[in-house]
């Protein structure tokens, strides 16, 4: 297996998921734009913890993950969340996860739950159930390309809780990335609604707030 293994290094050699150098999955030039910290984004109501700041790098490492499949890109984004998590954790209890849905037609085309297979990590870390309650009203827009108010119209009621069968306790919502906070916010309004409590929400990544 380790022959195969290298074999296949050398036929198909590892190249950095942000620039395409070749070596590690991260160059060392690309690295330190994503180098895990904490930074925490208060919403109303809700706190987020995130580890990674949004730049180019980033954005090539989550779109690396989310359209292409490409397994290096899962396991960083999988980590960020996981320091994320650890972070909540040493002020807060949580019992279990929830992660935010894709859209219908992004599931369709990417055949899995992006969130949900990401924060697997986290789960086994933690020893946490991921619960996958939410679900969406509506058809909603890609939230790519819309300002700030669209961004919230775009997402106003659209989250709904289909199942209470979560066994009570408190819960830790979790996405890959926060701009304006449109999409935790609706799903943390949802979850309380349903009689669900909330403690924060993790991301991989924060964006600069969009105006």
């Amino acid at each position: 297996m380790r022959f195969l293994t290298e074999l296949s290094e050398l036929i198909f050699p590892s190249r950095c998921i942000s620039c395409s150098a070749l070596g590690l999955s991260l160059c060392s030039r690309c690295r330190p734009f994503w180098n895990p910290h904490i930074y925490i984004t208060e919403l109303a109501h809700l706190r987020v913890t995130s580890s990674v700041q949004y730049s180019d790098v980033a954005q090539k490492v989550i779109l690396a993950a989310k359209e292409s499949h490409i397994k290096k890109a899962d396991e960083l984004v999988s980590s960020a969340i996981t320091h994320s998590v650890e972070r909540v954790l040493r002020t807060q209890n949580a019992d279990f996860l929830i992660p935010i849905p894709s859209r219908i037609g992004a599931v369709r085309k990417r055949g899995r739950q992006f969130i949900t297979e990401v924060s697997q990590e986290s789960a086994h870390a933690f020893q946490m159930p991921i619960v996958e309650i939410l679900d969406h009203t509506r058809a909603v827009r890609d939230q790519s390309g819309l300002h700030l108010q669209q961004r919230w119209n775009n997402l106003e009621g659209a989250f709904v809780v289909m199942s209470k069968q979560h066994g009570g306790g408190k819960a830790l919502l979790i996405d890959d990335l926060v701009t304006t906070g449109a999409t935790l916010s609706e799903a943390a309004r949802a979850l309380r609604y349903a009689g669900i409590e909330v403690v924060g929400a993790v991301t991989a990544a924060l964006a600069q707030p969009l105006r």
